[in-house]
């Protein structure tokens, strides 16, 4: 989760950005209608137009990897490792329900047999191990305040692992993001944490 203090820094940095970014494709604008007035001859205005353009093409693209190696150091993602998990739990979306059991098992998706809420323990890393048998489901867990705490794509034969840790006790519930036909609103689930 990112903090608000992070989140609002990096509003501003973006808000700066596209700002200097404006000013510059202004300044290039005014450059070339300056520069246009001038009465030379065409082939002589062609060619120093497309030196223009060679120039601002790679100054572009200097600035573009820059910012993408900057920006992708800020990306959460390569926070999140793998650690050992306190408890596992498969969990299969099937149109229009969600199946949860504690542990793994070898059991294909469309014969598992689970249930559609579950109760974990607070403050344990917790694996789910997330899987279809059917279509395309996205397995997303929500607070009771409404806020999507952790998601991940559920897929037919492939298992998609996600590891979360419930700081807050309380009621969580799951809801699909993929649609998957027409109860994909009705695909629920409850996750209770003690």
């Amino acid at each position: 989760m990112i903090p608000n203090n992070l989140f609002l820094s990096i509003q501003t940095s973006a808000a700066i950005v596209s700002l200097l970014g404006a000013i510059l494709v202004v300044c290039i604008v005014l450059f070339i209608i300056g520069t246009s007035s001038v009465d030379e001859e065409k082939h002589q205005a062609k060619g120093k137009v497309y030196k223009l353009r060679v120039k601002y093409f790679y100054g572009l693209m200097a600035a573009i990897v820059l910012l993408l190696f900057f920006t992708m150091q800020t990306l959460p993602y390569f926070k999140h490792k793998t650690t050992r998990s306190d408890e596992v739990v498969t969990v299969v979306g099937a149109q229009w329900a969600w199946k949860m059991d504690h542990g793994t098992t070898e059991v294909k998706a469309k014969e598992f047999e689970g249930l559609n809420d579950i109760t974990l323990p607070s403050n344990k890393v917790i694996q789910f191990n997330v899987m279809s048998a059917d279509v395309n489901h996205n397995f997303a867990i929500y607070n009771d305040k409404g806020d999507i705490v952790a998601q991940t794509q559920a897929m037919p034969n492939y298992t998609n692992h996600l590891q979360y840790t419930f700081e807050e006790r309380g009621e969580y519930h799951i809801l699909c993001l993929e649609y998957c036909g027409m109860a994909h609103a009705y695909m629920t689930g409850s996750i209770h944490i003690e």
